[in-house]
């Protein structure tokens, strides 16, 4: 929880950009948009990768014929990777994104640090205000619930200082393993209670109620894809009870969870090693990296625990084998799905090439007989000799027409040439190195 803390903590001073949406007047008729302002912290904006439950909510109002606009001065999500507002990296960009929620947004320090809420509903005119606030206050100001819920209280009345008749829905704080959390939402309830009038509704959203830290958020703190269906799915139900919305059907949709986008891989061989690197997935903090040994007809395996960054060194390969790599990006507790298409990449491992080596010693021990001994390479795992006979040391030409192959940079062979003339060379898996020098012409016995 550390981190969390850290990067929310941090993001409290992150300037608010500016507006980017479009300004608007109320609405005006049955026929005529619902003008829906979202005001929160991260659980609202999101994050890179994410497709966001605002996403969720105006997925379901489009499809049960809810005309609807999302107004606010963001469209943006929370790169959690560069620790920087001003993502567009959604899962689906392709929805009505203008919000007013930041990461690490707080309702003691709201009016100070991002616009406030009468400026907002000034200027966007919402018919409902969808809120989610008061995490922050809790887990990081340290403040008590009584005292978050009176902050709650000033907001609803702050937005009622632009408009009246404002609606607004209150979002119960979905991390209710954080302390004061469920009291803080116990409050929330006897709040809307207390300030409901017919004229300007006052709701709150059960977002709560079946909402797990490992099964519906990546991190403890910020929704997944399930976390994000059943936060959109409460939200909902609560427009469906002030009459503006039809309720979210049920049962809720087993969505897929972690990243919905592949890494973009490349690798390359090494001695006994591969050297990867890669591309994304947006909001992906670590990778999981699978081998295949297709040498062995091996199955897939992950190697060891993920790895973060963009680049990774894998050691302790078979040189010559060929190997087959691929990545699953995970976020937060949720790797990528098998359904995600991972690119697969193929490497094969090799030592250095040999260097250059020499024949200083070249004799004619006896007759027809010829020995050789050259330097040694540290990275030969075999040589080949050349043998090339004359008849006369005056020869214009060098014609090499005996090989041996050799595990030692040594031999001894019979020949009824009287003149020879030898070269060699180191090899191993990568190939071979230089030819060494011709030797001198040597006189066989």
């Amino acid at each position: 929880m550390r981190w969390v803390v850290l990067a929310l903590v941090a993001a409290v001073l992150v300037a608010v950009p500016p507006a980017v949406a479009e300004a608007g007047s109320g609405r005006t008729s049955a026929d005529a948009p619902l003008r829906i302002l979202i005001v929160g912290d991260s659980v609202s904006q999101g994050s890179a990768g994410d497709w966001t439950w605002r996403y969720r909510l105006w997925q379901h109002l489009t499809a049960t014929g809810t005309a609807v606009d999302f107004v606010g001065p963001r469209d943006d999500l929370w790169d959690n990777i560069a620790g920087a507002p001003a993502s567009q990296d959604y899962v689906e960009p392709d929805f009505d994104r203008d919000h007013a929620a930041r990461w690490g947004a707080t309702l003691a320090f709201f009016p100070s640090t991002d616009h406030p809420v009468d400026e907002l509903v000034d200027t966007y005119a919402p018919d409902v205000v969808l809120e989610m606030l008061g995490i922050n206050d809790l887990a990081f100001l340290r403040h008590d619930p009584a005292r978050v819920a009176d902050d709650m209280r000033a907001f609803v009345a702050t937005a009622r200082k632009a408009d009246p008749d404002v609606d607004v829905v209150l979002g119960h704080l979905s991390q209710t393993w954080f302390p004061g959390a469920n009291e803080f939402n116990a409050l929330l309830d006897e709040l809307a209670l207390d300030l409901d009038d017919p004229t300007a509704r006052v709701t709150t959203a059960a977002v709560d109620v079946g909402y797990m830290l490992r099964d519906d958020t990546w991190d403890e703190s910020h929704p997944d894809a399930r976390g994000e269906v059943r936060i959109a799915a409460a939200m909902a139900d609560a427009l469906a009870g002030l009459e503006l919305a039809a309720p979210y059907p049920r049962p809720l949709a087993a969505v897929p969870r972690g990243p919905r986008v592949a890494p973009v891989l490349t690798g390359q061989a090494g001695d006994g090693s591969a050297s990867l690197s890669w591309t994304g997935p947006p909001g992906a903090d670590h990778e999981i990296v699978w081998l295949r040994d297709l040498t062995r007809r091996g199955d897939w395996a992950s190697v060891g625990d993920p790895v973060g960054g963009t680049a990774f060194a894998l050691d302790g390969l078979s040189n010559g084998h060929t190997y087959a790599l691929r990545l699953q990006p995970v976020k937060g507790y949720w790797a990528a799905e098998s359904d995600i298409r991972l690119n697969v990449v193929r490497v094969r491992p090799l030592p250095p090439l040999p260097g250059r080596v020499e024949v200083p010693r070249l004799r004619s021990p006896r007759q027809d007989r010829v020995r050789v001994i050259a330097t040694t390479d540290p990275h030969a795992t075999s040589y080949r000799l050349d043998v090339a006979p004359t008849r006369s040391c005056d020869a214009g030409s060098v014609r090499f027409t005996g090989r041996m192959k050799l595990t030692r940079p040594r031999a001894t062979f019979s020949t009824s040439a009287s003149f020879v003339r030898v070269r060699m060379v180191a090899r191993n898996l990568a190939g071979s190195g230089p030819y060494s020098a011709v030797s001198r012409c040597l006189r066989v016995r």
